[in-house]
């Protein structure tokens, strides 16, 4: 049920002047000196230019007068996530105003000003804010949210959780309200249900500890902080602080949520959705279905896509998500995986396709493609094909530095989490006998243990696939490990290697029978030296359980010289 009292459409008309807003350095700041700020505000944007106002504050108290202020004044807010050069210049060409901490900000506060404004309901068709996504697409989208919808939002929310959660309870977090989950969690939700919030951001798990205005906290936090809260915490301190803590924009680790439930006794309760979407559905543990919000329709497109429609999208239509899911009898659903290629790192969305396109604008590649590589820690990495211009970057700069310089560039325009730290310089992408390129042909350039700081194995550099034969262009490092101690004078890849490493990449593409059983007709003709350029050739008889390999390099002036080959057998076990 809506609390009227506290509707967004009264703006900062809402709320007894008594009532704590915001815990901001040590103190309360009460809902009358809120509207004192709001009117202050108000009237310096009406001196300025009419139209879209951008707003970057890492202050929540500050954000949220800025923010009732141009409200108030009629004016949609632009939210970008960050306030760097190019987003300044960005935001030059949509907005008329920059408030807050850009570094040419037309305004930065409203302290000296004694002129204030009458304040009046605000209308709840207004274009309230508008932020940004990386979109299906990779060209960043504006999405608008109206004031209505925000408090609609929050309103249902609150009727699913409020009951649970004390009505002086102060709303404590550690991401930004220049995202949506924040913006809703942190500002909108405390504005609707009359909770306070705190106006500085917790940088540091410690902070989690202390007591703040002596009330109980709701913790807003995200994955990326949750998953690095040090087991040395003082838990105890944390469960005596906080009855809630919700946590959005990217899966909650299960062993996470598991350490935080056993130790302050709390459920973690993870948000799903997006910017387009708004929330979606809800649940309290990863192992369990999500539970769709009041007013959220869900169903499967026919392309097993999830897809909804609620009252939080700007079109009464069904919106498809890029989320693969299944649903279970019940309504609830479980998701199965991305279907486009954003990807989210550190719980920020990152384009890869943007990424390849800034690339492109470097001038120095033909092509390139990121991917996303899971493991100890979650990164991205380019596989980068040089061009003329390119190569000779590389001559000058040799390719470590080369891909410092790209991730500087880049820098320049993306968030530092969506930059790449891992490169490969290759003379061509490998692709399949269609011409297609596959992530996981790309992620095998990126596969290449390093024991003692040697590579084990070499660097593909490209593959052509068809489903019984398969090529390989390989770089053999001069510092791989079967190199040591083969021959002082010169280095010599063993015989026994190149078969070794035949099986290991055959059995990446085939499904080679898992006992070998012998080999016939093994031919060492030519050494193979570090630092070599070699092709690597395997056919798979799968009538015969045989495999055919051959090693082959070309030299500039000579035809295809032959370095070894043979057959293999194999059998089931």
């Amino acid at each position: 049920m809506s609390n009227t009292e506290f509707d967004l459409s009264c703006g900062a008309l809402a709320g007894a002047d008594t009532l704590p807003l915001a815990w901001r350095d040590g103190g309360w700041v009460r809902r009358a000196q809120w509207r004192v700020d709001v009117a202050r505000a108000c009237a310096l944007l009406q001196g300025l230019p009419a139209g879209d106002v951008a707003l970057y504050d890492t202050d929540c108290y500050r954000a949220c007068v800025w923010l009732l202020a141009a409200w108030h004044a009629g004016r949609c807010v632009i939210l970008p996530a960050d306030a760097t050069p190019a987003t300044e210049a960005q935001m030059r060409q949509r907005a008329v105003v920059l408030l807050g901490e850009f570094a040419g900000a037309d305004q930065c506060g409203w302290a000296r000003s004694t002129c204030t404004v009458p304040l009046k309901p605000l209308d709840p068709t207004l274009r309230a804010v508008a932020v940004f996504t990386s979109g299906s697409t990779g060209e960043p989208l504006c999405i608008e949210k109206r004031l209505a919808q925000l408090n609609d939002e929050m309103q249902a929310q609150d009727s699913v959780f409020g009951a649970t959660i004390p009505a002086d309870a102060l709303v404590v977090a550690t991401v930004s309200q220049q995202h949506l989950y924040g913006l809703l969690f942190r500002v909108i939700w405390p504005l609707v249900s009359g909770r306070p919030f705190a106006a500085q951001a917790l940088a540091f798990p410690e902070a989690l500890t202390v007591a703040a205005a002596n009330v109980p906290q709701v913790l807003v936090s995200s994955p990326a902080f949750l998953k690095r809260l040090p087991d040395t915490l003082d838990w105890a301190a944390v469960a005596a602080h906080h009855v809630a803590i919700f946590s959005s924009g990217g899966p909650l680790p299960a062993a996470t949520s598991d350490q935080i439930r056993a130790q302050c006794g709390l459920a973690v309760r993870e948000i799903f959705g997006s910017s387009e979407t708004g929330g979606i559905a809800w649940r309290d543990q990863p192992s369990a279905a999500w539970i769709p919000l009041p007013q959220v329709e869900v169903a499967l497109s026919e392309d097993g896509l999830l897809q909804l429609r609620s009252p939080y999208l700007p079109s009464p239509d069904w919106f498809v998500t890029a989320d693969q899911a299944q649903f279970d009898a019940d309504g609830q659903f479980r998701l199965l995986g991305r279907a486009d290629r954003i990807a989210k790192i550190e719980e920020k969305r990152v384009s890869l396709n943007a990424l390849e396109a800034a690339l492109a604008q470097t001038g120095w590649m033909s092509e390139s493609r990121v991917i996303v590589l899971a493991g100890e820690r979650t990164e991205l990495a380019a596989a980068v094909v040089l061009n003329a211009a390119g190569r000779a970057q590389a001559q000058a700069l040799g390719h470590a530095a080369l891909g410092r310089t790209l991730r500087e560039k880049l820098a320049q325009r993306f968030d530092p989490v969506a930059l790449p730290r891992r490169w490969r310089f290759v003379d061509a992408l490998p692709q399949t006998s269609m011409s297609k390129v596959r992530e996981q042909d790309i992620k095998a350039l990126f596969d290449a243990p390093v024991p003692a700081a040697r590579p084990r194995y070499p660097d593909i550099t490209g593959v052509s696939q068809s489903s019984d034969h398969v090529v390989l262009q390989l770089h053999i490092p001069h510092n791989g490990a079967h190199f040591a101690g083969h021959f002082v004078e010169q280095g010599v890849l063993p015989g026994v290697t190149q078969i070794d490493w035949a099986v290991h990449f055959a059995r990446q593409y085939f499904a080679l029978p898992p006992r070998f059983c012998g080999m016939d007709a093994i031919k060492f003709q030519n050494v193979i030296l570090p630092d070599a350029h070699v092709t690597l050739t395997l056919d798979y008889r799968v009538d015969k359980q045989q495999l055919n390999f051959s090693y082959v390099s070309e030299k500039p002036q000579d035809s295809a010289r032959a370095h070894s080959s043979g057959r293999m057998r194999f059998e089931a076990a």
